[in-house]
């Protein structure tokens, strides 16, 4: 460190790794919002589903590489920060107004999470017992053909004849 141009930039990336993050935490939570609908709505499909899956998937994964370079060059300027809070007043208030935004966020999050994942839940019980209603039909069916070819014995068929 000690090149000022150099010391700049890398607190500037810094703050900017945190505005994206703030932008990646909003898509993520508007794309629950459309999870939310998916899970809701009678005639999605599991692509529907997977498609918001897929887009989180996607933001997150961006999240994690941002977090690791930010940990990375935190690291490197943070004695820079602590010995020149005067010089970074400005980036430094901005980066704790952007920590407190992404803290509010993720909270945020994590509550749309806990519903999507009751209304999943929820979503999958209606299908467990929508198949095992096929299933009792499809038996009963099956049952119903076997004793009308005579594969089963009646007790309603007069066999004395």
């Amino acid at each position: 460190m000690g090149d000022t141009t150099e010391d700049d930039a890398y607190v500037r990336i810094l703050r900017e790794s945190l505005e994206k993050k703030v932008e990646l935490l909003k898509l993520i939570s508007k794309e629950n919002e459309v999870q939310k609908r998916v899970l809701i709505d009678e005639t999605s499909t599991p692509d529907d589903l997977q498609a918001t899956m897929d887009h989180k998937d996607g933001w997150v994964d961006q999240i994690s590489t941002l977090d690791d370079g930010f940990s990375v060059i935190f690291n490197k300027v943070k004695p820079l920060l602590t010995d020149h809070k005067d010089k970074y007043r400005d980036e430094i208030s901005r980066m704790k107004d952007l920590v407190r935004e992404i803290t509010d966020l993720t909270a945020a999050i994590r509550k749309q999470e806990q519903e999507n994942y009751k209304l999943l839940d929820q979503k999958f019980t209606g299908i467990r017992q929508q198949v095992k209603k096929i299933r009792k039909s499809q038996s009963a069916v099956s049952k119903y053909y076997k004793t009308m070819n005579g594969e089963y014995d009646s007790q309603f068929l007069d066999k004395s004849k």
